[in-house]
């Protein structure tokens, strides 16, 4: 850069002295500026360092654009761009998406996506499926997302999918998920995605040709927390509360009642650590009678305390949230302990039948 900085200065010295005419002399000043100006664009490519440190040295305008139709470039977009509660408007435009959802929404979904979805890809044709047993749930999230279809399978006891196959919904549901995935075999599942997606942003055969800049993989995991929706989906999608009523002949009522709060998910010990640190207490294991099931649980009446302070905060949307509703009422009968008395045990042994009941 710097030695085509002196070869200008030097003829701009020496042109004075050529026997040329005035206009031939002020168009070859401007074509050489010209020319030094594109090799220090180059320059300045080629050495990664982009152009946003040298905007102030040349016309913001000019030089994007003389840029980009002399030299092969394929953008990609920045990481606040792909972050999936920061799209902006013309993104949202140019993908179709017109509704306005709240980020605890964006974030409960996340987490129901992460323990319930399928984040699929088939001969470079990405999908996504949402299995469960209750449909409600699954037409809200069609509803509220705008795409997408609900379908009834009568196999077995009967269940439902929400699925999504359009291109454009997909690659919209790929920037929401983008940064914001918490298990890291699912950003293992979104790379594939993301594979096939910028092979058809950059296929003029695509109905999505051009439509974005190319994407671009974040494989940092997010971390969930307490002051978020993303445990609530989860555990809608993988949580279980549960009331055990066992004897104890040195206690007064004779029996037990002991309160649990579960989460099993697949390779997914850091993340259940993480929660279980979150809470700050419980224990996390491996189900020895499955392939890389780890449970997160939790018993003790502290930690408790916190779970049900947190699902208050973060109402659990499908039917885990009346299991959730009847299992904290038994919590606060055990903390007064209304428990001990007979009329009081068969009361939570009612209670107790209701919950993660499917009727």
């Amino acid at each position: 850069m710097l030695f085509a900085c002196v070869i200008k200065y030097v003829l701009a010295i020496a042109l004075p002295s050529l026997r040329i005419s005035p206009l031939t002399r002020v168009v070859t000043i401007i074509l050489l500026h010209t020319a030094v100006i594109l090799f220090i664009i180059v320059y300045i490519q080629s050495i990664g360092s982009g152009m946003d440190a040298y905007s102030g040295l040349f016309n913001n305008n000019f030089v994007p654009v003389l840029f980009s139709s002399l030299i092969p470039v394929k953008p990609k977009l920045t990481q606040v761009e792909q972050d999936s509660f920061l799209l902006s408007k013309e993104l949202k435009q140019k993908l179709g998406f017109d509704k306005e959802i709240s980020d605890t929404w964006f974030k409960w979904f996340i987490g129901f996506a992460e323990g319930d979805g399928a984040i699929l890809s088939y001969q470079g044709q990405p999908q996504f499926v949402i299995t469960q047993k209750e449909g409600k749930i699954l037409y809200e999230i069609q509803s509220l997302l705008g795409f997408g279809n609900v379908r009834y399978f009568s196999e077995g006891k009967g269940f439902y999918r929400y699925i999504v196959t359009d291109t454009k919904s997909i690659l919209l549901l790929c920037l929401l998920f983008n940064a914001n995935l918490v298990l890291p075999y699912r950003v293992e599942q979104l790379g594939q995605w993301i594979i096939d997606l910028n092979a058809k942003l950059t296929s003029p055969q695509s109905r999505i040709y051009g439509l974005i800049p190319l994407i671009t993989l974040i494989t940092d995991t997010a971390n969930p927390s307490l002051e978020d929706a993303w445990l609530s989906g989860f555990t809608d999608a993988e949580g279980t509360f549960n009331v055990n009523i066992t004897e104890r002949p040195n206690t007064v009522s004779g029996f037990r009642v002991q309160l649990r709060f579960l989460l099993d998910q697949n390779n997914a010990y850091n993340t259940l650590t993480h929660i279980r640190d979150l809470f700050g207490s419980g224990k996390v294991s491996y189900r020895g009678e499955t392939k890389n099931v780890y449970r997160f649980t939790i018993n003790t009446f502290t930690g408790l305390s916190s779970v049900c302070s947190y699902f208050l905060s973060f109402p659990l949307k499908t039917k885990k949230g009346v299991s959730f509703t009847n299992w904290y009422q038994v919590y606060g009968m055990v903390i007064n302990k209304e428990h001990l008395s007979k009329e009081g045990l068969d009361k939570v042994r009612s209670i107790a039948k209701t919950i993660n009941s499917d009727k």
